[in-house]
């Protein structure tokens, strides 16, 4: 991890310290009401088991039985609350991590991605649901860049899920898709990324890999190995569009400090990445 984030967490650190005790303590507050709950139904249990008078038995197994059931609702309806107020925390943090980036950026929990950003970046044109929870914008060397966590659905199945970048670009430039899907049949010209599983397919590939040269990929396959994720991108005229495939986004709540860091770390380099890559390509 850079210097630069590690300023960054520590003054976001501060700042969510107190909403991470705040999980803590509810997280602790139920587990010693889970742990009241099994004692008294093995307490029932040993009682019906030692005692000899059959009504005696009778009772402690009936209050053992519905205590089961009690616990069992009370460990499911819980344990829910546990994972949403994680996930509170998980964006509390995202919106002080987005105050703290250099040149501003904000974190809006209740917005969501237009589904015509990711129409226009033609990754999936045809889909039937866009779920996007929170976006982070702001501006990062002279580029607008939003974020977004999105799932992607059709009728029948899930078509990605992950983290959705777009960015502006200061001049207009030709489609040039960075694909992982192998096209035998595309009108378009194509590119195989040695050792990547990624295509770039364009109408004038030479066109294309004056901006996309073997440097400009070099980066992108040394972030891919960084964060661990793969990813896809386009150029389509004055903007450019990122998909990151990541299975943990919107399910996956952060519970410890380790965690959040590395949470945050996540977005911190995605946003980074993307900033350069536009910067490398936009002259």
């Amino acid at each position: 991890m850079d210097s630069e984030f590690e300023k960054i967490y520590e003054w976001t650190n501060e700042k969510i310290e107190k909403e991470r005790k705040k999980v803590k303590e509810y997280k602790k507050d139920v587990r010693q009401s889970e742990g009241l709950l099994i004692g008294i139904i093995i307490i029932c249990l040993i009682i019906a088991f030692l005692t000899d008078v059959q009504m005696a038995k009778y009772i402690f197994m009936t209050v053992a039985g519905f205590m089961f059931l009690f616990c069992t609702f009370y460990l499911f309806k819980y344990e829910r609350k546990i994972i949403d107020k994680q996930n509170e925390h998980s964006e509390y943090s995202l919106a002080e991590l987005a105050t703290h980036i250099k040149d501003g950026f904000i974190y809006e929990e209740d917005e969501e991605i237009s589904g015509s950003f990711y129409r226009k970046s033609g990754f999936n044109r045809i889909y039937k649901e866009l779920i996007s929870k929170g976006v982070i914008t702001g501006t990062k060397q002279n580029h607008t860049i939003s974020l977004s966590n999105i799932i992607v659905k059709s009728q029948t199945k899930e078509l990605f899920r992950g983290i959705f970048v777009y960015g502006t670009l200061n001049h207009s430039m030709d489609e040039i898709d960075v694909m992982r899907v192998n096209c035998k049949n595309n009108k378009k010209e194509k590119y195989e990324i040695a050792g990547q599983n990624l295509y770039i397919y364009a109408e004038n590939m030479n066109k294309a890999r004056s901006v996309l040269t073997d440097e400009v990929i070099e980066k992108a396959t040394q972030f891919k190995s960084e964060i661990n994720l793969n990813f896809e991108m386009m150029v389509n005229k004055n903007l450019i569009f990122f998909r990151f495939f990541d299975n943990d986004i919107i399910t996956k709540p952060i519970t410890n400090e380790k965690e959040t860091k590395q949470y945050l770390y996540k977005y911190y380099r995605i946003i980074e990445f993307v900033a350069d890559f536009i910067n490398s390509i936009d002259k």
